[in-house]
């Protein structure tokens, strides 16, 4: 049954379901739909949890062995099988839906981080649909980002017009991860009850748009011409550039450092080895895959030259060698990362 994530809380309030796939491209949505069916198997006294990580060496016998070992403790034990990739190969599919055919108490939560329209007419993923509940988390369109931030101040407890909801939605630049913790953030800032466009403009001030980070998150995310505009803000707001410099660097030795350990091993390893916050590490993946290691150095030896152009006479020239820098990270274009 496909069932889409604003609907999905109604379904585990009634009932907890054998099977569970939770799909698509928008990462927060994933994370937060897979929340929700934990709590709610806690809920329903299904203490255990086994957690497989099933990237390209996984061994699709370990979802039958643990599913053939008894608890100990509990009866009932989630089952969770992260996908990365959302592919689970000719093998992982018979797996998968062998485990479906033969039931049981187990419930199973298959979580995929990465998707497409075409996966749905998987064999597997039509067995997991039959047998339980499917939950398409695709990306929100811009036009329907000033609604699901509406629903989402009403959960925080906060009430908004369509004014404020479209203010947000505009400065955020459709980052779901961004709007919620700006949501979150609201929250503390008035507690709950109305909140008038201007208390919104004058708390979110520039910060979604035009700090460091976010520009950072928008050169991940391969946004080019959103990546433009916060330089261009952050120079208006005259921010400190070994700041701006500082931030890129981190995220591309990241990227490096996440390349090369996942030449010879998986990454959840990778992510544990570099201590990578979870929040991060769908972004940083996505970046890691869609940039070139040769680009990733490219980008890295041009920071140091854009490091000492912001320590000398050379300051005014910054800016247009970092708009260049960013968009050919953006684009994957290793001509614009090279000096």
């Amino acid at each position: 049954m496909k069932l889409f994530p604003d609907k999905l809380s109604t379904r585990l309030e009634r009932e907890i379901d054998p099977v569970y796939l939770v799909a698509g491209q928008e990462a927060l949505s994933i994370e937060e739909c897979c929340d929700a069916i934990r709590q709610a198997a806690r809920r329903a006294e299904i203490a255990e949890r086994i957690v497989l990580e099933a990237d390209g060496r996984f061994d699709w016998s370990q979802l039958e062995s643990s599913t053939e070992t008894h608890s100990l403790f509990a009866t009932r034990r989630l089952i969770e099988v992260r996908l990365p990739t959302g592919k689970p190969g000719r093998e992982g599919g018979a797996a998968l839906r062998a485990f479906v055919e033969r039931g049981g108490d187990d419930v199973i939560l298959v979580k995929c981080d990465e998707w497409d329209m075409k996966s749905e007419r998987s064999a597997w993923v039509k067995a997991l649909d039959g047998a339980g509940v499917y939950v398409p988390c695709w990306k929100i369109k811009p036009h329907q980002l000033p609604d699901w931030i509406t629903r989402r101040l009403a959960a925080r407890g906060l009430r908004a017009d369509r004014a404020t909801a479209t203010f947000l939605a505009e400065r955020l630049e459709g980052n779901l991860l961004a709007a919620a913790q700006e949501i979150e953030r609201l929250g503390l800032l008035f507690g709950a009850g109305p909140i008038a466009l201007e208390q919104v403009r004058e708390a979110v001030a520039d910060n979604a748009r035009f700090d460091s980070f976010r520009l950072v998150e928008l050169v991940l995310a391969g946004q080019p011409g959103a990546a433009v505009r916060s330089i261009r803000g952050l120079r208006e707001a005259e921010t400190a550039m070994p700041l701006i410099v500082g931030a890129l660097a981190r995220e591309l030795q990241g990227i490096a450092a996440f390349q090369a350990l996942t030449r010879h091993m998986s990454p959840a390893q990778a992510f544990s080895e570099l201590g990578v916050w979870k929040s991060r590490q769908q972004p940083l993946m996505a970046a890691s895959r869609r940039l070139q290691p040769d680009i990733v150095r490219q980008a890295q030896s041009r920071l140091a030259d854009l490091d000492a152009m912001s320590k000398s006479s050379r300051q005014g020239e910054f800016w247009v060698a970092l708009e260049r820098l960013c968009v050919g990270l953006a684009t994957n274009r290793a001509g614009m990362c090279a000096a």
